[in-house]
């Protein structure tokens, strides 16, 4: 079961790459460079963080979606123009950190009052943590760092949440405001902890050998 679910993952990582290829390759031609795309990525980040603090989930969600688009598409364009280098990799990831931290930071705002603001902040911290703690152990030596809710499953599952939000509250959960969003992040508020903790667990193991 676990190789089939590995074989799996990787099957979905190598047509996720392919396809990230094949939309890379037109901006290639038209002179893109990674950085922009980087930079892009974290514009349209912050634009979906102030629609989330205005409580505009859907279009907040739309708008997280370009974000998402731009996150694969600065290393391909590096990878198929030669460019890519350590300190293109330390500019992406640390932009990427601001990015998550731009989204996080509208729906702390917009959830500032309630319950909600506590599992935005839970989600925020255990989603940091995933990656320090992989950055963290591959400085130290680990050779393979692994996990359930890695940057593109916390991608994936924002976009799923914020964009089918008003679509299902409309037609499933009437009675319930922004249920599909809140279940978004209390799932990430749960699993990125949980992921980071199975992180630390392994690689003490790992780098204690």
């Amino acid at each position: 079961m676990a190789y089939e679910e590995g074989g799996f993952r990787r099957e979905a990582q190598r047509r996720y790459y392919v396809l990230a290829e094949k939309v890379a390759t037109p901006l290639v031609r038209i002179g893109v460079t990674p950085d922009v795309l980087t930079v892009a990525g974290v514009l349209f980040s912050i634009g979906a963080g102030v629609l989330f603090g205005l409580g505009e989930i859907f279009w907040g969600g739309i708008v997280f979606w370009f974000s998402g688009i731009m996150d694969p598409l600065d290393g391909t364009v590096a990878r198929l123009t030669g460019k890519a280098s350590r300190s293109g990799a330390l500019f992406d990831s640390t932009m990427d950190r601001y990015a998550e931290f731009f989204v996080f930071f509208g729906f702390l705002v917009y959830f500032r009052s309630g319950w909600m603001f506590y599992v935005v902040m839970l989600a925020l911290m255990g989603s940091l943590m995933v990656s320090y703690v992989k950055a963290r152990g591959e400085s130290l030596g680990q050779r393979e760092v692994r996990g359930l809710m890695q940057r593109p499953e916390r991608l994936i599952l924002l976009m799923i949440g914020t964009i089918l939000n008003t679509p299902l509250n409309h037609f499933l959960f009437s009675d319930c405001d922004n249920c599909t969003v809140k279940g978004a992040l209390v799932i990430l508020a749960v699993l990125t902890n949980l992921t980071a903790l199975q992180r630390l667990i392994v690689g003490r193991r790992e780098l204690s050998q």
